[in-house]
């Protein structure tokens, strides 16, 4: 490797090493860390194509589940869940994210809770990938009237 090209990379790697971005945001040194590579040389444009449009496709930082609500009655709600086609991890989460869903609609004014009227999951043979997906339907608990009220 030729020493002008040497200290870019050393350089990164020493940055790297010091970070002092706040947590959950290391990638905000991205941008300078591609340019150190590509002054360095080691960044082509076929390359840069093909990750962006992986990042484009994969999108890292979308949420692994989308949530669709539908609210056939006041007090019921029936929650359709689909999960991202490229993923890293959360095959086990649906549960998870039907109840928080579930208790954040049974937070709202006049509710105490929910109860869980239907659940099922399975994954869906979509092309070019197949997406898990769960399907939910919920009842609203409603508040017990205060006396006097």
């Amino acid at each position: 490797m030729k020493p002008r090209r040497l200290l870019p990379a050393l350089t990164l790697a020493l940055l790297a090493g010091c970070s002092t971005t706040p947590p959950g945001q290391d990638w905000l040194a991205l941008p300078a860390g591609l340019v150190l590579v590509s002054d360095a040389g080691h960044l082509k444009l076929p390359i840069a194509a093909a990750a962006l449009a992986f990042y484009v496709v994969a999108d890292p930082l979308a949420p692994n589940w989308v949530v669709e609500e539908a609210r056939p009655a006041d007090d019921r709600y029936i929650l359709a869940m689909r999960m991202k086609a490229v993923h890293n991890g959360g095959d086990g989460e649906a549960r998870q994210v039907f109840t928080r869903h579930a208790a954040r609609l049974a937070a709202q004014p006049g509710f105490q809770g929910y109860e869980v009227l239907t659940w099922q999951t399975g994954i869906e043979s979509a092309r070019p990938f197949p997406r898990r997906v769960a399907y939910g339907e919920i009842r609203l608990l409603r508040s017990a009237a205060r006396p006097g009220a």
